[in-house]
């Protein structure tokens, strides 16, 4: 046996004897939750906010998925310490809680892992083999899901099904640039104290969660992200050293009750999904509402959302033994791991065996949120900042703005586009409009400027993304209002640089869905100014072949300054009034 291993578990192994009390979860408690931001930094609102249920009442037709997507979001966009954004928005929420109290830190996808394990009949969809990483601090046991990739690049060939194009559809966002949205639960479990951080796919409005609004401006930040948080600016800062971290945190959005949180599942309509099929998920999250979404070829029926919260107490009752059994081997690993050194590696071969081997890896957690263990009085934990932390947490934490930490001239370099590509990243992209010469040549060197220096311009993102993105710009009528309801006009004008970017840095594959993309800018002279309209058409002519019919159809839209184009302010705009719309490119 190899030296390394500290033990091997079978199935037939796990004795659940220790566990004398109803294998049951008890005492669930919201404790605090926070929203990815697409930023070029790792950054995070807390409390943030899950996407609103807003689906159509009628059918809808869709395209498959294709694209990049997160496989494991927090690992991917944060691999210095994928727990790490976990406990600040924990401590950010709660700054006096006491985490020796708790006895396992996880996320929900270890804990369906390890049930696959004790019983796979249980989660049909969760027999692959895996890996989780094991920190024993004090008597808290830290799991860490461990990934072979973060992330999964769907082809346009590719068949993956519906999920995220529905999300899409049938869900708004209510933070801007929200990427995904995380909650954190604490709750008791099998004798032991749980904190599980899980990723939700929305939640379901009423008049409580629905009565406050984020207020929304098209080009002044501190209107764009205020906050509608409960949590003053004082209450919200810990005894944690954020100016120790790479993780910018900003505060935004507003706390969602658990109740209210929603799973999505898509299927084909000749391939029901029942209850017992995710109850799983459901369960160790406490998600009680479910949205079972029925297709034929992309064609989906109105959608309805089910409360579920009695299948799934039905669900644990009938399955105490296999949770017994789950909760004796969280048991097992935290203490052998505790004997063994304090980290471990957990791995599943996929089909009997569970090997347990020593790690001699590095920590999960940054230096300073260890000492939370350590502390004597940590009902303490709110005392004051002195005047140094306090001037390195501001960098940090940004309390008004909800954008990225200012950062230094240096961080820059100091070529001639330094100071315009500071302001742009830490604003926002389509500030580069504003500020660059309207010469394409002058953008090609800012583009190979940004490409020196790292900047991910893209996140990640297809032609056919930032065209979502950019229609998010688009003033929308609200039927049940009867008004417009204005749009994200500052989420559309940053994807229209990056549209200019792919265009000037990418060979570009698909050249129509690039033509529409472009269309769509020129076309909205309302949403994107004549610098933009005119610099994104100049990027496609250099780089794009064009058919006779496409250059007569941008000719529609001349692109030159006007009278009617003559403000270049990012100021809201009434309703446009066009005729091109280009839903039939997506």
């Amino acid at each position: 046996m190899d030296s390394n291993i500290i033990t091997e578990i079978k199935k037939c192994d796990i004795d659940a004897s220790c566990i004398c009390a109803p294998a049951s979860i008890s005492n669930v408690r919201h404790l605090s939750s926070y929203s990815w931001l697409d930023r070029p930094t790792a950054t995070i609102a807390v409390p943030g906010s899950p996407p609103l249920w807003s689906a159509p009442r009628t059918s809808l037709k869709l395209q498959k998925d294709s694209g990049l997507y997160y496989i494991n979001q927090n690992e991917g966009r944060y691999p210095e310490s994928p727990l790490e954004p976990l406990f600040q928005a924990l401590y950010i929420t709660n700054p006096s809680f006491d985490i020796r109290s708790v006895d396992v830190v996880t996320d929900r996808n270890n804990i369906r892992k390890l049930l696959a394990f004790v019983n796979p009949d249980l989660t049909p969809s969760d027999h692959e083999p895996f890996t989780i990483g094991v920190e024993v601090i004090g008597t808290t046991t830290l799991f860490r899901r461990d990934e072979m990739a973060t992330t999964r690049f769907i082809e346009p060939n590719e068949f993956r099904g519906f999920g995220h194009e529905f999300e899409k559809a049938c869900t708004t966002e209510q933070v801007v640039d929200s990427a995904g949205h995380h909650r954190i639960i604490g709750y008791r479990f099998g004798g032991l104290n749980f904190i599980v951080r899980y990723e939700a796919d929305g939640y379901v409005g009423d008049a409580k969660t629905d009565s406050l609004q984020i207020e929304t401006s098209q080009d002044d930040p501190l209107v764009t992200n205020m906050r509608v948080l409960s949590l003053s600016p004082a209450t919200a800062i810990s005894t944690t050293t954020p100016a120790l971290s790479k993780l910018v945190i900003t505060e935004e959005g507003r706390a969602v009750p658990q109740q209210s949180i929603l799973e999505i599942k898509t299927r084909a309509i000749r391939r029901p999904l029942s209850v017992t099929d995710v109850a799983t998920q459901l369960w160790v999250s406490q998600t009680s509402k479910l949205v079972r979404a029925y297709h034929q070829h992309g064609k989906f029926e109105a959608p309805k959302v089910e409360d579920v919260e009695a299948q799934i107490k039905r669900w644990e009752e009938l399955n105490q033994a296999d949770l017994k059994r789950l909760a004796a081997l969280i048991k097992t690993i935290s203490n052998l791991a505790s004997q063994s050194g304090g980290k471990a590696t957990i791995r599943y071969d996929g089909v009997s065996k569970l090997l347990l081997y020593r790690a001699d890896s590095r920590d999960m957690l940054p230096h300073f949120l260890y000492s939370r263990w350590e502390e004597k009085g940590n009902t303490q934990s709110t005392t004051s900042l002195s005047v140094y932390e306090e001037a390195e947490l501001s960098k940090t934490l940004d309390h008004g703005q909800g954008e990225t930490t200012e950062t230094t001239e240096s961080h820059y370099g100091d070529g001639p586009y330094s100071e315009v590509i500071r302001y742009g990243v830490d604003k926002g992209f389509r500030q580069f409009f504003r500020r660059m010469p309207m010469r394409l040549s002058e953008y090609h060197l800012l583009c190979d400027a940004l490409d020196s220096l790292a900047i991910d311009v893209t996140g990640g993102r297809t032609i056919r993304d930032i065209m979502y993105d950019m229609r998010k710009g688009k003033d929308e009528w609200d039927p049940e209002e009867r008004s417009n309801t204005g749009g994200f006009k500052h989420i559309a004008r940053d994807s229209a640089f990056r549209l200019l970017y792919m265009l000037l840095q990418s060979d570009v594959v698909d050249t129509n869905m690039a033509y529409n993309a472009v269309l769509f800018v020129v076309s909205h002279y309302r949403i994107f100014k004549h610098r933009t309209r005119k610099m994104v058409r100049e990027a496609l002519e250099e780089n794009c072949q064009m058919s006779v019919k496409q250059r007569a159809g941008l000719d529609k839209w001349p692109v030159e300054e006007s009278f009617f184009t003559i403000s270049e302010e990012d100021v809201t705009t009434e309703s446009e009034d066009i005729f091109y719309d280009s839903d039939y490119s997506f």
